[in-house]
């Protein structure tokens, strides 16, 4: 709930358009991957030690090496990983992104029309959007925190696929209904309903939990070995 009152706080009393909260929202998902990547990476290496017995019984052919060469093989490894990962996301989402700026165009337009996310560099737009938009981005960090902290981050780096992105096209999909239905209703202020109504289903979709397990928000992991 603190994700979803940060960013529909802002969006209400900013008065974002529906293509700002579009943007907003491709902001949050790659923000939500990048973080991903990143705490994945990072946990892997601290906990390297610790998880040598684990490795050895995925990979028998581990237990001949040292402690030190498995440790720094780990360490090696998890950061090639969090760049690959963190690559493959930035990618991704400039796909989304030219997506974005032919059916969602907002000034400026050298860097979110059609004709400019194409020919700007990655990273110019994301700090544009950070700068104006970075509560939808803190709530998306606030509302999956447990995800953040789970206790398999090798699993992690692939967990906005199964997450965050879905709900992105869901959000796609649903966006034109509510926005047709919130005009019918409120006429000229439909566009801060539409965005309120689209958050609450991007934030307050209940999160599906494993068979036999508990529903944690935010940490499909919980509870396991």
């Amino acid at each position: 709930m603190a994700g979803f009152g940060v960013s529909a706080t802002a969006a209400v009393f900013s008065n974002w358009s529906l293509p700002e909260f579009c943007w907003s929202t491709w902001l949050a998902g790659l923000v939500y991957s990048w973080t991903c990547v990143i705490t994945a990476a990072v946990q892997i290496m601290l906990a390297a030690r610790m998880d040598k017995e684990t490795y050895g019984r995925w990979l028998p052919l581990l237990r001949r090496f040292s402690p030190g060469v498995l440790l720094l093989g780990v360490r090696v490894i998890s950061v090639a990983v969090g760049l690959i990962g963190f690559r493959l996301y930035s990618f991704l989402f400039g796909f989304y992104g030219l997506f974005l700026s032919i059916f969602s165009e907002m000034e400026p337009l050298t860097l979110f029309g059609r004709n400019g996310f194409i020919n700007s560099d990655f990273f110019t737009p994301v700090f544009y959007l950070t700068d104006r938009f970075w509560p939808m981005a803190l709530g998306v960090l606030l509302a999956n925190w447990g995800d953040f902290v789970q206790n398999k981050p090798w699993r992690r780096v692939l967990l906005p696929f199964q997450k965050e992105i879905i709900r992105i096209h869901i959000m796609i999909l649903v966006s034109p209904f509510f926005s047709l239905i919130a005009w019918a209703l409120f006429g000229k202020g439909y566009q801060s309903i539409t965005i309120v109504l689209l958050m609450s289903l991007f934030y307050l979709l209940p999160k599906k939990a494993k068979k036999g397990e508990p529903e944690h928000a935010g940490n499909p992991d919980y509870g396991a070995e």
